[in-house]
């Protein structure tokens, strides 16, 4: 909004590439005064010097989503003025720039397509060569058959040696947007008192807002480590456990069939993943 050519004016979505810095600042400026700088995202930093991009810009009623060769990457929730009163874009500092507009159903539209959950037989038996090999960071994956009453997800990986946050989600659906329904969040904050001994965990759901939040400080996790998380569908709740130690439990807000799909976040990058029953798992109490 305002004048393009002089720069003067609102600008209601500003998304900053800072190479030198590594990160990406998202910005209003109004009344020709910035607001407060958001830099966090949901994946490492995707721009390199001299290497093509795509950038896939999603604008919605309240947010702008950016996905960078396919993956998301950041969201931006929408000050004042709204970029649907917005009458230019400008694109600064790339060479060979093409620019389309266009309407769309799904985001990101250049998403490989999801790896679909592996079925096992139980927690120690052997991958089969059918499973995937490599899981990407930030993964969204399908469960055909959702987690069968009695069943667990396992997931196995490692974590960010300097170890922030991630988040677990079941939700029913594998995309980004429109959103899905999150039967369950877990979110691990290692940032917050970062001094103490344990990390907190906060469990979730998620129906068009978030319910109320269920915190409590009972992870033990070791930055740089491999680790393993169990979600157990039980009789009527979500049991998360880390390293066969429980750290939380999340009654079902509504009904768990309703999961077709998983999804990771942040500093925990996944190296196998399946479903197999529950039954005959180590359980450790602490």
């Amino acid at each position: 909004m305002g004048d393009p050519d002089s720069g003067r004016g609102d600008i209601a979505v500003h998304f900053n590439v800072r190479l030198p810095q590594w990160y990406v600042v998202r910005n209003t400026r109004r009344h020709d005064k910035w607001g407060t700088e958001e830099t966090t995202a949901f994946r490492l930093f995707p721009f390199k010097m001299d290497r093509p991009f795509t950038i896939e810009v999603l604008v919605d009623e309240k947010q702008t989503l950016w996905a960078v060769d396919g993956e998301h990457y950041c969201s931006y929730a929408h000050r004042q003025p709204n970029p649907f009163a917005a009458t230019w874009v400008q694109v600064a500092g790339v060479r060979n720039a093409t620019l389309n507009i266009n309407k769309t159903d799904i985001y990101p539209v250049m998403a490989p397509p999801p790896i679909e959950v592996p079925l096992r037989a139980f927690i120690d038996a052997l991958p089969e060569s059918s499973e995937p090999i490599f899981w990407r960071p930030n993964a969204l994956a399908t469960l055909s058959n959702g987690v069968p009453e009695g069943h667990q997800l396992v997931i196995h990986g490692r974590l960010r040696p300097l170890l922030h946050s991630f988040a677990i989600e079941l939700t029913d659906g594998a995309r980004e947007w429109p959103a899905p329904n999150v039967h369950l969040h877990v979110n691990v904050r290692a940032q917050i008192d970062s001094q103490l001994e344990r990390q907190l965990v906060v469990l979730n759901a998620w129906y068009g807002a978030w319910g109320p939040e269920r915190r409590q400080r009972t992870a033990r996790l070791v930055p740089g480590t491999q680790t393993t998380f169990r979600i157990i569908r039980a009789a009527g709740e979500w049991a998360v456990y880390a390293d066969d130690s429980m750290i939380g439990e999340l009654d079902y807000r509504a009904s768990p069939d309703g999961v077709t799909a998983l999804r990771f976040r942040g500093d925990l990058y996944p190296e196998q993943v399946f479903l197999c029953p529950a039954t005959n798992s180590p359980v450790r109490e602490e």
